[in-house]
């Protein structure tokens, strides 16, 4: 009989104790408006070129999206102690890219990219009306090249672009 009951209550245990189904949160649907840009026509009288972008976020939901970040980044980096060329990274490899200097060397090695500068801004807000803004910043060493543009929301790749850095 004790066998019994402890059988009876270790079952109703086992079955009816928990409910460990993983409810999914709630989603909301948001549409992304991104400034297209093709080329940026690199200046030669200013090391810099400030290139802006923006783009434009909106619910189908009404789910606010005010303060949402969009985080940015690019291949394309460049160190502020040498003026004489720029890193292209290499694909899916955050720390090995291709250095390309003005007398068209290039060699690959392993950067840190943290410690380079980057040609975009890594981070920006969307504002009351849905809008986020960036400013592209190659330089002149940087002419003739392609870079590609990412960009991400909530740690999900929204999307990414070519763009040719011509003269």
């Amino acid at each position: 009989m004790k066998k019994i009951f402890w059988v009876i209550l270790i079952l109703t245990l086992l079955t009816g104790s928990c409910d460990d189904r993983i409810e999914d949160p709630d989603r909301s649907n948001i549409i992304v408006t991104m400034l297209r840009v093709n080329r940026i026509e690199i200046l030669d009288n200013l090391w810099i070129t400030p290139a802006p972008i923006w783009g434009h976020l909106e619910s189908e939901d009404d789910v606010p999206v005010e303060r949402l970040v969009v985080h940015w980044w690019s291949n394309m980096y460049w160190d502020e102690d040498d003026s004489s060329g720029h890193y292209r990274l290499l694909p899916n490899r955050r720390n090995k890219a291709i250095w390309y200097d003005n007398f068209g060397n290039r060699d690959t090695m392993d950067v840190n990219v943290d410690t380079l500068r980057w040609i975009t801004d890594e981070y920006s807000t969307v504002d009351s009306l849905g809008y986020f803004y960036n400013t592209l910043t190659p330089t002149k060493m940087m002419q003739d090249r392609f870079m590609k543009l990412y960009w991400s929301i909530e740690n999900t790749l929204i999307d990414s672009q070519e763009i040719f850095l011509m003269d």
